[in-house]
Order: structure tokens, then sequence, then C-alpha cells
């Protein structure tokens, strides 16, 4: 078997309308409307940003502990650290040698990662601001 992508990844939140909101503001996702029925039925609330799915699940006894992580260009970086300073959010960037990674976590407490191949220059960049 020859997985190719991440289809979707099941997020446990305390609230649907804030956690939507709160991924489309941080990280441009928006809403499936072709599954919007999944949600009016009692399902998950999907959402897409490009290749990248979520579905949002209303936490009953879940407990936060998954990371959810999207893979970025380098330049990504630049643009979210701000907006993620601006929203009093915090965050921690870390090395792997072969790439870097920025943590941090949703409203509902998921770790959330973005990680960039494209290590040099996400490593200069990243040097460069914090």
């Amino acid at each position: 078997m020859k997985i190719t992508k991440i289809d979707h990844i099941h997020v446990y939140v305390d609230n649907i309308e804030l956690a939507e909101r709160w991924y489309q503001e941080v990280l441009s996702f928006s809403r499936d409307d072709s599954l919007y029925f999944w949600f009016e039925q009692g399902g998950p609330l999907v959402i897409r940003n490009n290749g990248a799915s979520l579905s949002l699940f209303l936490r009953k006894n879940q407990h936060p502990g998954h990371t959810v992580a999207f893979a970025v260009e380098a330049a990504a970086f630049l643009s979210l650290m701000p907006a993620l300073n601006a929203k009093g959010i915090p965050f921690t960037v870390c090395d792997h040698d072969v790439s870097m990674s920025m943590y941090f976590h949703d409203l509902s407490d998921n770790k959330i990662e973005l990680t960039s191949y494209e290590y040099l220059q996400a490593k200069q960049l990243l040097e460069s601001v914090v």
C-alpha cells in the first residue's frame, strides 16, 4: 500500500463555530460546502486548505493529544509568525536537521505543527526573525 497524502485528520474541539473561525483566520482553512450535509446530520464539519482537510468533531470525552502536521513552503513561516504573535498564540521552533518546524496549539489545545523541507531557506528565515 502506498499512501500519497493525508486525506483528513479528526480534530476534537470544544466549540465547532469558534474552531472553524480560528482555523480560517490563522491557517486560511475554509468550509467544504460539498460535505456540509454530514455536519447537518450530526457528523463533523469538514474544512480544507488546498490538499489539507480537517474534520472538526465536538469534543465529548476526548482529550487533546494528537499533532496535526501540515507541510508548508519556507516563506509561510514569515507570514504566520506575526499572525500568531498578534493573536497572542505562543509557538516554538524546532530544527530537525532536515526540516524546520513550528509548533503551537489551537483553541481546544490540539497541537499543530507546520513543517518545511526547504530546510536551508526555512532555517535562515526563522533565524532572522526568532
